[in-house]
C-alpha cells in the first residue's frame, strides 16, 4: 500500500491516504507527514507557526524568570529568597520598619531575617530592615526589566527564525 500525504492551500496538513482513497479536491501532495500536527507545510519543509512558536518560548521565559525569582540574590554575603511569597513578605516588613521610624517607636533589638541557607542575617535596626527591602526591590525589578525586554523581542518578531535564535538566557 502507498501512503501520501496532502496538505490544504494554507499548508495545514490534511492526513494521510493510502491507494483507493483521496483527500478533497485541491490538495496538494507534500513528500511527508508532520512530526507534529500543529505544524504547517512551507516552503518545501515542516515548519512551526509563529503563534505556537512565540506561546512555547513566552512559557520557557516565565519559566526563566521564576528561576531567576527562586536563585535568589546575595545580600550581606548571604542567598536572600526573593519568589514571590517572599517578596510579600519583605515588602511588609519594610513597612513595619518605616512605620518604626515614623512612630519613633523601638526596633526589635534581636530581630533577625531569615535568609535562604536557613541562617539568621541580625538587622539591628528599622533602617537595616528598609535597604534589605530596597535591595531586594532594585534586584527583583532588574529581573523584570530583564523578562521585559524579552518578551517585548519574543511579541515583535516576524520569523520563525528569529523566534527559534532569541536566546532568552542572555540577561539574567
Amino acid at each position: 500500500m502507498t501512503t501520501k500525504y496532502f496538505v490544504d492551500d494554507s499548508g495545514r496538513f490534511l492526513g494521510a491516504f493510502g491507494d483507493g482513497s483521496m483527500p478533497d479536491a485541491g490538495a496538494i501532495e507534500v513528500p511527508s507527514a508532520p512530526d507534529d500536527a500543529c505544524q504547517i507545510w512551507q516552503g518545501g519543509s515542516w515548519i512551526w507557526p509563529l503563534e505556537i512558536l512565540r506561546a512555547r518560548k513566552t512559557r520557557a521565559l516565565q519559566e526563566r524568570y521564576a528561576a531567576a525569582l527562586a536563585a535568589g540574590m546575595l545580600y550581606a554575603g548571604r542567598r536572600l529568597q526573593i519568589g514571590e511569597p517572599d517578596q510579600q513578605n519583605i515588602a511588609t516588613m519594610g513597612q513595619e520598619a518605616r512605620w518604626v521610624l515614623a512612630s519613633n517607636a523601638p526596633w526589635p533589638a534581636d530581630f533577625a531575617w531569615r535568609m535562604a541557607d536557613n541562617s539568621f542575617l541580625p538587622l539591628a535596626d528599622a533602617e537595616a530592615m528598609i535597604a534589605l527591602g530596597e535591595a531586594a526591590k532594585a534586584e527583583v525589578y532588574r529581573l523584570r526589566q530583564v523578562k521585559w525586554m524579552h518578551a517585548d523581542a519574543i511579541a515583535v518578531a516576524t520569523s520563525v527564525a528569529a523566534i527559534e535564535s532569541h536566546d532568552i538566557d542572555n540577561g539574567w
